[in-house]
């Protein structure tokens, strides 16, 4: 189904087609609930929040006719998604940490440093829940927000030069998750 919708909005790539198959699978398991979608709809959302962020260019218009939902319901499921993708680099700034999860400076300051990145307001009160002096809050935080960074802005080019070493980054990744983000993505 992916490689036939790929198709139909112009994406070549098969990489979008397996990440955007991933997602999906993913919110069968983790987003029951999550607005009206049907296999196609969740499909082309999923489609066309990978290719945005791989920044490959797509005709919107077209995609939400293709997903058989209407213009605002298409809108409204896009974001709910996306909000769950945001999670993905929490989680991701975490493995890449090395954190150790039964700390709770490490997850705050990761938690923090996730939503700096993706330009979403954090309450100072979180200083307050990692149990840590301001100033070591500050220069963890600003140590996560440079991996952060690095995973929210890495340009299309050196994605796709990186994708084999990346590989095995992906794989430690999706073994690492399991057991010790049980409940986070």
């Amino acid at each position: 189904m992916f490689t036939k919708l790929a198709s139909k909005m112009s994406i070549t790539s098969a990489r979008v087609s397996r990440q955007a198959d991933e997602y999906v699978r993913l919110s069968l398991v983790k987003c029951t609930g999550l607005g009206i979608t049907t296999g196609t709809s969740k499909a082309v959302i999923y489609l066309e929040l990978v290719a945005t962020s791989m920044k490959l260019p797509l005709d919107k218009e077209y995609d939400f006719k293709l997903s058989g939902l209407n213009k605002k319901q298409y809108q409204s499921n896009l974001k709910s998604h996306l909000g769950v993708l945001n999670l993905q680099i929490f989680c991701q700034l975490l493995f890449l940490a090395n954190v150790d999860l039964s700390k709770p400076l490490f997850t705050t300051a990761a938690l923090n440093a996730a939503c700096e990145c993706l330009k979403i307001k954090v309450d100072r009160k979180l200083l307050a829940s990692s149990g840590a002096k301001k100033g070591i809050f500050d220069r963890l935080c600003t140590q996560l927000q440079k991996l952060g960074q690095d995973i929210c802005s890495k340009p299309t080019s050196q994605k796709q030069q990186k994708e084999d070493s990346e590989e095995c980054t992906t794989q430690d990744y999706e073994e690492w998750k399991p057991k010790n983000l049980g409940k986070c993505t």
